[in-house]
């Protein structure tokens, strides 16, 4: 069984996913400090991949290292970085280099065990692939020894001749299988990469939504708030109103019952005066 080995370099952060199974493949992580990443060696038996969680400074200090040993490692496959205050600097510096993923702040540990899963079984049916293509160069010294051993046992030429076709046809085929293995492991690597970039897409779409959803909802309650205050004032107005229209009642009460005394204080006068 393939061993997947997942070096975590950080000197405060663990690695964020506990371990899974796989039916095919054994995966492991190993912690690395930043100050240790040059004592990693690689070998050709495993998967390997660096997830490097890093601040601004320890990327500065890390970068040189990793375009010196790591860039070009053969038996490192995906280096996958994340920083939560440098990621746009970080992928301004390698979005040209197919090796690195950069992962933008927060952290979604989702995305991250898709794109860690798809890229193990990437390697996987990589190694696989070729694995087949050397069985196929293998066999052709096999059947060089045919072709020595029919040109001693058939001396007729014609004979010798159709020997030596079909052992050449079957060289040729071996050839085009070995061919059409190498451009299916290209298809798969750039089916890879085409991957990992749109995943990445979608996980920034994801926050620009998540972005969008939490405004739209702050917006909403604001206009929640300001429709209360708007009723609340109409409350007010109405009760305001309703004291303004008893007082009036009670002003009107009150100047017709002056009026009524005026009146009468009038006939009294009239009595008095002896006008009536």
């Amino acid at each position: 069984m393939k061993t997947s080995v997942i070096w975590n370099v950080s000197d405060r952060k663990p690695f964020p996913l506990d371990l899974w199974k796989h039916p095919k493949i054994t995966i492991q992580v190993n912690q690395v400090k930043t100050a240790d990443i040059q004592s990693l060696s690689f070998d050709s038996h495993s998967f390997h991949f660096l997830f490097l969680q890093v601040n601004a400074s320890e990327w500065k200090q890390l970068r040189p290292i990793l375009k010196q040993s790591f860039d070009s490692q053969p038996y490192l496959s995906l280096i996958i970085v994340y920083s939560e205050d440098a990621s746009e600097v970080i992928y301004d510096e390698v979005k040209t280099q197919s090796k690195y993923l950069v992962l933008e702040n927060p952290l979604h540990t989702r995305e991250l065990r898709i794109i860690l899963d798809r890229s193990i079984q990437t390697e996987f049916y990589k190694h696989t692939a070729l694995e087949i293509g050397n069985t196929c160069l293998e066999n052709v010294g096999f059947f060089e020894g045919v072709f020595s051993l029919a040109h001693k046992e058939y001396e007729d030429s014609k004979k010798e001749n159709l020997a030596l076709k079909s052992i050449l046809d079957y060289e040729e085929q071996v050839k085009k299988s070995q061919l059409g293995i190498n451009s299916a492991m290209d298809r798969m690597i750039d089916l890879k990469n085409q991957e990992l970039i749109e995943l990445h897409e979608r996980v920034k779409a994801s926050e620009q939504l998540d972005q969008l959803r939490e405004k739209e909802l702050k917006q909403a309650l604001e206009l929640q708030k300001a429709t209360e205050q708007v009723l609340n004032y109409s409350r007010i107005e109405e009760m305001q109103l309703d004291k303004i229209l008893r007082a009036q009642d009670k002003l009107f009460a009150y100047t017709e019952s002056e009026i009524k005394e005026l009146i009468e204080e009038n006939k009294r006068l009239k009595k008095q005066l002896g006008l009536t």
